[in-house]
């Protein structure tokens, strides 16, 4: 096992570790994103969150997933910037800063690089990651220390209006996703001091109301400790969760009443440590970032989903990432033809072109430096191409 988890990237110990990163990383290892004139963006816009350096990073797509850098990173006025969710239209990004318990609320400039000065929104105490449903008409923030949900309503302009704190089943919530109709929404939990010796965990369902507050929650499934992170297919059949402790990814399909029965199989091996995951968008494959191993190398782990929803390893599983890498998050373009992988501990992106039957292709110049300190759990979000 690596020498480094999740669990070690804690606020009181992240700048710590990422001073000894940077030394351990040679110069020549950092690929910059290309600098100078930059179009529009063809293939939309990559959005990291560094939290560290306390900022966003904007990031042009271009062919095969390269990546440019729009603008320079910009201050989320807060601390400790993690997840990120943008509005439907694309016009407003949200990040939620987790040491100072508010939510920064962005314009996306013309080419879509994000505009300084964010409108600042309280939160929960502790906010970890940010959702908004797909009508884009409401807005879901998880508070980890309170164990809350906080529902927003979004303006005509994007911005948010609290609608009340929904309880949780369980303490530290750290991931939410929804159904494509927007009637269920799904919630994993996680604690940095789990181990796999910890108890055992939920997934907790809640209903949707029509005005977008949330019904009672009601635990659906049990799954092993440190749940960083929960990915739905795109036509809302399957539920994809990553056990960071015991290096597992559960899979279930989802019933018509939000019912979650697991797949032949589930759980599958996901070594070491995965967090984020991500289903492509025709449902074919699932992309998990995990730290990287010994043998085989590679921080990306990648499976092809089959019929009935069990996971295969790609035949090129794991991905290429920086040698030791802690792959943190991931994004997929909605054409489905990139992925990238936030690397925690080199302030990178690692980007690849998806290819037949999974397989990836490393981007010219991957990986990429964001241009600020630190990508986690949730860090990425991407704005397609007008």
């Amino acid at each position: 096992m690596p020498s480094m988890s999740i669990r070690s990237s804690t606020r009181a110990g992240g700048a710590a570790v990422l001073a000894v990163a940077l030394l351990t990383v040679p110069h020549s290892a950092h690929a910059r994103a290309a600098a100078g004139p930059i179009p529009p963006p063809s293939g939309g816009v990559l959005y990291a969150t560094n939290a560290v350096s306390g900022d966003v990073s904007s990031l042009a797509i271009g062919p095969g997933g390269t990546l440019s850098t729009l603008a320079k990173p910009v201050s989320t006025g807060g601390q400790f910037p993690r997840g990120i969710a943008l509005a439907t239209n694309g016009s407003t990004a949200y990040v939620v800063n987790s040491d100072s318990s508010t939510m920064s609320v962005f314009r996306v400039g013309v080419r879509g690089a994000l505009q300084p000065n964010p409108q600042i929104v309280k939160t929960g105490e502790e906010p970890w990651g940010a959702t908004v449903a797909p009508n884009g008409r409401t807005l879901y923030v998880t508070n980890t220390t309170d164990a809350t949900i906080r529902a927003y309503r979004i303006g005509p302009d994007g911005t948010p209006t609290s609608l009340g704190d929904f309880r949780t089943t369980s303490d530290h919530p750290k991931q939410t996703v929804l159904t494509p109709d927007g009637r269920f929404l799904y919630l994993a939990y996680a604690d940095a001091d789990e181990t796999a010796d910890s108890p055992t965990r939920v997934i907790t369902r809640y209903a949707v109301r029509a005005d977008g507050t949330l019904g009672p929650p009601q635990d659906v499934a049990k799954v092993e400790p440190a749940d960083f992170g929960i990915a739905i297919s795109p036509d809302g059949g399957l539920v994809y969760v990553s056990s960071n402790a015991t290096d597992k990814v559960w899979g279930f399909r989802r019933g018509a009443d939000g019912s979650l029965t697991p797949v032949p199989g589930s759980p599958f091996a996901a070594p070491e440590s995965p967090t984020g995951l991500k289903v492509t968008p025709d449902r074919q494959h699932l992309y998990v970032a995990a730290n990287d191993g010994d043998s085989p190398p590679g921080g990306l782990l990648g499976y092809t989903i089959r019929a009935d929803g069990s996971l295969e390893p790609t035949a090129d599983s794991p991905a290429p990432t920086p040698d030791g890498a802690e792959a943190a998050a991931v994004a997929i373009t909605p054409d489905g033809k990139d992925v990238f992988a936030a690397i925690r501990d080199t302030n990178q992106v690692s980007a690849f072109a998806i290819g037949a039957g999974g397989r990836l292709k490393e981007a010219p110049g991957s990986p990429f430096l964001t241009g600020g300190e630190r990508p986690l759990n949730q860090s990425l979000a991407v704005r397609p191409a007008p």
